[in-house]
C-alpha cells in the first residue's frame, strides 16, 4: 500500500459522502418531516438554522441582529440534535447544515 495518509483519508471522505448522499436521497421526505417537527416555521431556531451554511457565529448574530450569546445557545441546541456541526475552515469556526 503506498497511499500516503492524507490520500487515505481523502479515498475514505469520498467514500463516507458519497455513502451520506445515497442516504439523504432515499430517505429524504423522512428527513424533511424531521426537520419540520425539530425546525417549527418561523422560529428563531429555523432562522438560525437556514444561516448556518459555512457562515460564523458572529455572522449569524449580525444577520439576525442578535447577540452571540444568544446565536450560540441556538448552535449548540442545533448540534446538540444532530442538526448542525461545527468545522474550522481557514482558522475560523463555521457552521454547517448537516443535512
Amino acid at each position: 500500500m503506498s497511499e500516503s495518509t492524507d490520500d487515505l483519508l481523502r479515498s475514505i471522505r469520498g467514500i463516507l459522502d458519497d455513502m451520506k448522499s445515497i442516504l439523504s436521497l432515499t430517505n429524504h421526505e423522512k428527513l424533511e418531516e424531521a426537520k419540520r417537527s425539530m425546525l417549527p416555521e418561523g422560529s428563531i431556531k429555523l432562522q438560525v438554522y437556514e444561516l448556518c451554511e459555512g457562515k460564523s457565529t458572529s455572522d449569524i448574530a449580525n444577520a439576525l441582529h442578535k447577540s452571540n450569546d444568544y446565536v450560540s445557545s441556538y448552535l449548540s441546541i442545533l448540534r446538540r440534535e444532530g442538526l448542525v456541526r461545527t468545522v474550522e475552515k481557514g482558522g475560523n469556526l463555521v457552521h454547517e447544515q448537516r443535512f
